[in-house]
């Protein structure tokens, strides 16, 4: 009975240490995106892809809650002239100790390269997220802040777009 017992604890253990090391789905859904200098806000939607978090861009509004069509005009290769909406931006973020890293952005707003990635890394704070994005060394980088987004911006759709 005793083994019985210290076996299941062991196990019981384990499956803890298991979860434990599993990252935050806190990081999933969607998430305002505002750019106060072009009057935007964009709704962007994290989920999965298998282990890795990616995200594309659900709508963009202007600053009177009208939609916006943009294409990414500035984009190489493929992307040239597809609409943003539904457009994967981001991609392959690993979950490890509260937050997201290792993965790939690419920045898709005007007056700025389009079309060139960089690094990114994320961590949730409540109903907060922060966005790190670089190139090369993480010091000379760009943060943003996302607001969770009300049920309301939840309209539209779910699936992630194709790639």
């Amino acid at each position: 009975m005793k083994r019985r017992s210290l076996a299941v604890l062991l196990l019981l253990l384990g499956a803890g240490r298991a979860f434990a090391g599993m990252p935050d789905d806190a990081v999933l859904g969607r998430w305002l995106a505002e750019e106060p200098e072009a009057g935007t806000t964009t709704v962007v939607e994290l989920y999965r892809e298998g282990e890795t978090v990616a995200g594309r861009v659900v709508r963009i509004v202007d600053r009177h809650g009208a939609a916006l069509a943009p294409v990414c005009a500035g984009c190489g290769g493929e992307l040239r002239g597809r609409p943003l909406t539904g457009l994967r931006f981001l991609w392959n973020l690993r979950g490890a100790d509260g937050s997201w890293s290792g993965g790939t952005v690419m920045d898709l707003r005007d007056g700025l390269t389009q079309g060139v990635t960089a690094n990114a890394e994320i961590r949730v704070h409540g109903d907060t997220l922060e966005l790190h994005a670089y190139r090369g060394l993480r010091a000379f980088g760009q943060s943003r802040t996302w607001r969770r987004a009300p049920a309301a911006a939840a309209d539209g759709p779910h699936a992630p777009a194709p790639r």
